[in-house]
């Protein structure tokens, strides 16, 4: 396996943070109870991702839901996808050591392309698929503050490809992380290391720099072999964040690099870096607007058929003009400009083989009341791509605000999915020569018509509910002509409704005890448009999902310094090609040992039998973690 130096980065950040703390008074850490946030203040807890602006989770008019600090911390989690699995309105799974396959509302494949993921307003996007590559991405996730996830379309905000959901990441303002924080957790087949420091550099300004080590062993092969996926990462970064009045300045980039030597195309070898600057403010008129820039650079070599660079340059400006009208406006702008290189091999080719691609936008949306309870929210955004010019994503938002602790809303949303490299430029040769896939020059926009519902409730101090119905119709959906001689062109062949249900809630019968539950259920109806093959019901390219998932969570206190956490998960068969379905336990023993020292046994596919969440992935077994964190959070001057 390929080394990293982790050790050594991780002794020069204690021994600076150690020096750094010794001029500046400590406190310890609080111990953090179960009590940090009541139900009811969960259930009010401000979200962005749905209209733009901060507004309570209860007068969203989205099926969203919020994973917090707490619920990471008492989760056995240690990754971001881990992480992910605590949301009941998306599927996770998990395809090899590194890699997972995680969508909104069907369409699971480890290269989903219908699922927008933001980290602290930073698109995780790779031009050639329109996805994400997990494990490219990885979060010190003490760090993070919420992750909001919406299913349902989120275009006129967010742009093309937030399709059936939008992931956005919050990570903590340098101000809240000051002091010291060292962890690790080990088990044996591998583990992960985190620094961080934090501290003032100025009458208003923060800074926290972080570094994060993480192993991970092989898997098995079903049948038991050790399947060669284990793969090492090394990653440190930085933020920055400046107050001044209604004026903000956020820095912050990180660099990474991992993999294994051979690399593989289940352990590629990566590098990434990249760099975030934002400006709040508010101009004479007293109203605020946004600016910000970023640049991700990315590698990926699996040492035989895939290599990848990837430069990606965005701007994006937003203002809430003042004095429009009875409501609130949003309007915006951006422009995003990609560079991707990927060499092509003799199975493997997109052609050409560097192309760049850029999206440019704008948007507005208007949020008003009509009468004492019914909020209104219409927008449009127009975007404009390299391969099919301008596309325009509209949407309608009803919430009938019943009383602060209910709402019912309503929403109807046109949503498409922009071409990305897969869909026009691949090409695919298999031994001895034979032309398999050449391209598709004709490929036009996905694009989808959805209509949503949904009731939210706050029954009581202890008690609250979520429930969304939706149907998605899709119209031109990827697939290859069907008796099609090859090679075979990508083309817009398939139609048809994704009809669904999601539920969660949450009860606290003590003090001290938690209890949450989520349901999810997915049909999908799609076939062949134009009369083509009315037979056909199968398209194992456009994902593979299962019917139902079911989620249970508990959070019981144990004493005063004590905390057992317990997941259960039941997912039900894929079928597309069959994968059996399958319960897993996943489990958190946590011991506040002093006030600035925790320790915590970590668990998770506790019930032993090793299972296979996803079509062609590993054997997932069970993993114990002991998890060690020192914290010491410097006082405010």
């Amino acid at each position: 396996m390929k080394p990293i130096p982790a050790a050594p980065l991780a002794f020069v950040l204690l021994a600076w943070a150690a020096t750094a703390q010794g001029a500046s008074a400590v406190q310890f850490a609080s111990a953090h109870p179960l009590a940090d946030l009541t139900l009811e203040q969960l259930s009010h807890i401000e979200v962005t991702s749905v209209s733009g602006r901060p507004q309570g989770l209860m007068q969203a008019a989205a099926s969203i839901y919020v994973i917090t600090a707490q619920d990471i911390r008492r989760s056995a989690a240690t990754s971001l996808p881990e992480v992910l699995r605590l949301a009941p309105n998306l599927q996770v799974a998990q395809t090899s050591a590194g890699q997972w396959a995680i969508s909104a509302r069907g369409f699971q494949d480890s290269i989903a392309n219908k699922l927008l993921v933001l980290v602290d307003g930073r698109t995780v996007y790779s031009p050639l698929f329109a996805g994400v590559f997990w494990d490219a991405n990885d979060l010190v996730l003490e760090d993070v503050d919420r992750i909001e996830v919406i299913s349902g379309p989120g275009g006129t905000l967010w742009g093309a490809n937030a399709v059936n959901g939008v992931i956005n990441v919050v990570t903590r303002n340098a101000a809240e992380t000051q002091g010291v924080l060292a962890l690790a957790a080990r088990s044996g087949h591998g583990g992960r290391e985190v620094v961080r420091w934090g501290g003032r550099i100025g009458p208003d300004a923060h800074l926290r720099i972080h570094g994060l080590a993480v192993d991970r062993d092989n898997t098995w092969l079903p049948g038991g072999a050790p399947r060669d996926d284990a793969s090492n990462r090394l990653q440190g970064g930085f933020r920055a964040d400046w107050a001044d009045g209604p004026s903000a300045l956020t820095l912050q980039g990180e660099a990474y690099r991992g993999g294994e030597l051979p690399s593989n195309n289940l352990a590629p070898e990566l590098r990434g870096q990249h760099l975030l600057g934002r400006w709040s403010s508010r101009f004479a008129d007293g109203s605020s607007y946004t600016l910000q820039a970023y640049y991700d650079g990315s590698e990926r070599d699996d040492g035989n058929l895939f290599r990848n660079h990837s430069r990606t340059v965005d701007l994006r400006f937003t203002h809430e003009p003042r004095g429009a009208g009875p409501g609130q406006l949003l309007w915006g702008a951006g422009h995003r400009r990609a560079r991707d290189s990927t060499q092509p091999t003799p199975m493997l080719a997109f052609l050409p083989a560097e192309r760049t691609l850029s999206w440019t936008h704008a948007f507005a949306q208007y949020q008003w009341m009509l009468g004492d309870q019914l909020q209104a929210t219409a927008g449009a955004k127009v975007e404009h791509n390299s391969y099919t010019g301008a596309e325009l994503l509209p949407s309608v938002r009803l919430a009938w605000l019943h009383s602060p602790q209910a709402t019912t809303w309503a929403a109807l949303s046109r949503a498409v999915r922009a071409p990305a490299r897969i869909d026009r430029d691949f090409f695919l040769t298999l031994p001895p020569g034979i032309a398999v896939i050449a391209g598709g020059p004709d490929f036009r926009s996905e694009t989808a018509t959805v209509l949503e519902a949904g009731h939210r409730a706050q029954l009581s101090p202890t008690l609250s509910w979520s429930a969304t119905v939706f149907r998605h119709f899709f119209h031109g959906l990827r697939s290859g002509r069907p008796g099609q001689a090859p090679p075979a062109t990508v083309e817009n062949l398939v139609e048809g409704p994704v009809d669904g249900l999601e539920a969660w809630g949450q009860w606290q019968p003590l003090e001290g005890w938690r209890l949450s539950a989520g349901y999810l259920a997915l049909h999908k109806d799609l076939r062949f448009a134009g009369g083509l093959s009315p037979a056909t019901r199968s398209f194992p390219g456009l994902g593979n999902d299962p019917r139902s998932q079911v989620s249970l969570r508990s959070s019981l206190d144990v004493g005063a310094n004590g905390a057992f956490d317990l997941a259960v998960r039941r997912v039900g068969e894929l079928t597309d090609p069959r994968v059996p379905g399958y319960t897993a336990v996943d489990a958190r023993l946590g011991w506040q040992v002093r006030p600035d020292l925790r320790l915590e046994l970590l668990g998770t596919n506790l019930l032993g039998r090793r299972h296979v969440e996803f079509a062609g992935g590993s054997e997932i077994g069970r993993r114990l973690l002991l998890q060690l964190t020192w914290q010491l959070e410097a006082r405010s001057r």
